[in-house]
């Protein structure tokens, strides 16, 4: 970290402590349709709302359309299931959406349901790292039941793993906490040519990624005023702080770069106080944040 990162996060963790006094805090998510494809940030701001009903968290959200409909995954926290678990509901273009109906829960913690379609079957990589594992999840009736498809790496401590198809090759972008503190401080990358009979290899560069809470995927790769871009996390102010759009200029086995372009701050709403997920499909977008509530005396 250098000094100024340094000094910052010094500061920003007595702000939080203070802030933790006066508000109370939850997940929840932002979605909608947009006029045209998402090619600015102001985009953002007018977009439907989703809480849990208890204020507990929904979270790291993903998009799915099937048959012409429309279906958020996520990650569900309250105060019933010990860990983390994994949620799906509808939604719809006047801004109504189901009742969530949970679709996996483990004895271990389960967040960042990443789902992806391969021919037409429906997969999803959930986050694991509770249990040492990256897996990959195949779905057998649409959205609602999945079975487990194999395990893509064991014996790993990796968050919020992330498929990306480029010429040829299945790409594995994920933040490991190899020789590192936090999770966000470095980004590896793994390739294989067959996603479902994987012959991994490591990427050459590994980490391709260094900082200090601010390599952590944000979501899957997408489309961004004509550019590729990688959506990570920035979590210096705290966790979940900021999304950061960063360009990839260069991925190949050999070879990968990135350059920031734009930053993803909360600002559509005064009391909001993070993002660190986002899910971009052309003119679709969905993301969470963070909701700050005074608390009652």
């Amino acid at each position: 970290m250098n000094i100024s990162r340094l000094v910052l996060k010094k500061w920003y963790k007595y702000q939080q402590n203070k802030q933790k006094k006066a508000f109370d805090s939850h997940w929840y998510l932002r979605f909608g349709w947009l006029d045209q494809p998402f090619v600015h940030l102001n985009q953002l701001n007018d977009l439907f709302e989703i809480h849990s009903p208890r204020r507990f968290t929904f979270a790291d959200s993903f998009y799915a359309e099937e048959d012409g409909r429309h279906f958020i995954f996520f990650e569900e926290v309250d105060d019933q299931h010990p860990v983390g678990f994994l949620s799906v509901l509808e939604v719809f273009k006047d801004g109504t959406y189901t009742e969530p109906t949970a679709i996996l829960k483990l004895d271990y913690h389960l967040s960042y349901p990443c789902v992806f379609k391969i021919d037409h079957d429906w997969y999803m990589i959930p986050e694991t790292t509770a249990n040492k594992t990256i897996e990959l999840w195949k779905c057998t009736k649409f959205p609602f039941v999945w079975e487990q498809h194999s395990v893509l790496m064991d014996n790993i401590e990796a968050v919020d793993t992330t498929p990306f198809y480029h010429e040829g090759l299945w790409y594995l972008f994920t933040s490991t906490r190899r020789n590192c503190k936090k999770f966000g401080d470095r980004l590896d990358l793994f390739f294989t040519e067959n996603l479902l009979q994987p012959e991994w290899k490591e990427h050459p560069q590994n980490p391709v990624c260094t900082g200090k809470l601010q390599c952590r995927m944000a979501g899957k790769p997408f489309i961004y005023k004509d550019m590729l871009v990688r959506p990570s996390q920035d979590s210096l102010k705290r966790y979940g702080g900021h999304i950061e759009l960063k360009r990839i200029l260069t991925l190949s086995p050999s070879e990968y770069a990135e350059e920031l372009i734009e930053t993803v701050l909360p600002d559509w709403q005064a009391e909001d106080d993070g993002c660190h997920t986002i899910d971009v499909h052309s003119n679709f977008v969905v993301l969470d944040a963070i909701r700050l509530t005074p608390k009652q005396k």
